[in-house]
């Protein structure tokens, strides 16, 4: 495999009109994040793993981390790979019981999922990243926050807004 970035799951984001699933994989070493966007079935996957939440019947990703293990396989970890026809490309990478790799295509949603059930490292192919990967936007709520909260008044955030009710 080619140079890898290290990403974690920064966030799962839902529009609120038209409930598309947006992940965001955020580069552990480095300001960049990845935008994937999931469907809804995986995303609640992916929310299950992170909030380890049990559920009482195995769902299909433990499914296949279970018959990884029953077939004395390892789950190593997970690669974003390539971006063919507009959709990302993943890969599991396992060892069979000869220590042999192996990888195994599927969804990055699934990829994610898996490797998030199996604590095992996320990458994402480096030039990737650097092609798609976003900068995030300066948080406007710290931007404007004074740099000694003690001393100055906490209301002046608000100032723009009071101003523009006592003209209204």
């Amino acid at each position: 495999m080619s140079e890898n970035t290290e990403v974690m799951v920064q966030s799962l984001r839902v529009s609120l009109t038209n409930q598309n699933r947006l992940l965001l994989l955020k580069d552990k070493n480095g300001p960049l994040s990845l935008p994937l966007f999931v469907g809804q079935f995986e995303a609640e996957a992916i929310v299950l793993s992170l909030q380890e939440i049990e559920i009482s019947r195995p769902q299909p990703h433990d499914l296949i981390r279970s018959a990884i293990r029953a077939l004395d396989g390892q789950i190593i970890s997970v690669e974003i790979t390539a971006m063919k026809a507009a959709t990302f490309i993943a890969v599991i990478l396992l060892k069979d019981t000869d220590g042999q790799e192996k990888y195994l295509d599927c969804r990055p949603s699934d990829a994610i999922a898996i490797a998030l059930r199996s604590n095992v490292p996320i990458y994402v192919n480096h030039n990737l990243m650097q092609q798609y990967g976003i900068m995030p936007e300066p948080d406007v709520r710290t931007k404007s926050k004074p740099q000694h909260p003690e001393n100055e008044n906490e209301d002046e955030d608000l100032s723009a807004f009071s101003d523009f009710l006592s003209n209204f």
